[in-house]
């Protein structure tokens, strides 16, 4: 109680509490990276238009080369420039082709998993788990049976070895990308590093004569068609699941239901 100052009439001592706001607790830099998108959302249209393009790039190659047994005019050329026959060159082909076998494939997309899971949360692990295993089905079931195109009697195009590496790679430079935390400079080396390996297995393929240049081109298309598609797809999604509403502790009941509403114009 205290008095009030014009007399001695004691008058009540209010005690004010803190109004509680609907601002949410900050949380670490790693939290946001592994709730946030895959993709930023200025960038989102980029990526969307960098999908199409690879889509419609393995479509032209795919009718092209329908139903063709041999090399064209650019496979020729391609392949005179890469062409090693002999020595180390010729063994480290091989290894590299060797990579986007059944096995080695496998084994990066269970060790990649639990590691997007970390570092990107349900966003990543959904990547990694839905992006190159639709692209491996896309190529082997899909597309090379429709393109027919063949090479030794067997179905070329699009590359499987190609698609599956690629589309691992992709889905690792999204995820590393995204990674604010790490400095610009790393991020970049290691998707140049990514688009590297990719690189010397499309070669490794074509010098060891198990496809054409444009096999792996194709390949390509469709492992970034198919992921980046695949990750705009999971940040559409989890953006409209994810979204909580309105805050019900912002809710006034002295306001009226037509205080929100737009004057009709008069």
């Amino acid at each position: 109680m205290t008095r009030s100052p014009t007399g001695t009439t004691p008058t009540p001592l209010r005690i004010t509490r803190p109004i509680a706001t609907s601002r949410p607790a900050p949380r670490a830099a790693g939290y946001a990276e592994r709730s946030g998108p895959l993709v930023r959302a200025g960038a989102r249209s980029r990526v969307a238009l960098t999908a199409l393009a690879a889509a419609l790039v393995t479509a032209v190659l795919g009718w092209r080369y329908a139903g063709a047994t041999d090399a064209g005019s650019t496979d020729r050329e391609l392949t005179a420039l890469l062409d090693a026959q002999h020595g180390a060159s010729r063994v480290l082909a091989q290894a590299f082709a060797a990579l986007g076998g059944p096995l080695p494939v496998a084994v990066a997309l269970v060790a990649l998993a639990p590691l997007a899971w970390f570092l990107r949360g349900g966003r990543g692990l959904a990547l990694v788990l839905l992006g190159p295993p639709t692209a491996m089905v896309t190529t082997s079931l899909v597309l090379k049976p429709l393109v027919e195109r063949t090479r030794g009697g067997e179905l070329a195009f699009p590359s499987g070895h190609t698609t599956s590496v690629a589309s691992l790679a992709v889905a690792c430079g999204v995820l590393v990308l995204g990674l604010t935390a790490v400095p610009r400079a790393l991020r970049l080396l290691a998707v140049s590093g990514l688009a590297a390996l990719v690189l010397a297995v499309g070669v490794g393929l074509v010098v060891r004569g198990y496809h054409y240049p444009t096999d792996t081109l194709g390949a390509l298309g469709v492992a970034a068609a198919v992921v980046l598609g695949a990750a705009l797809a999971i940040d559409a999604w989890s953006d409209v699941v994810g979204d909580p509403g309105p805050d019900p502790r912002s809710f006034d009941p002295r306001e009226r239901p037509t205080d929100v509403l737009p004057r009709a114009a008069r």
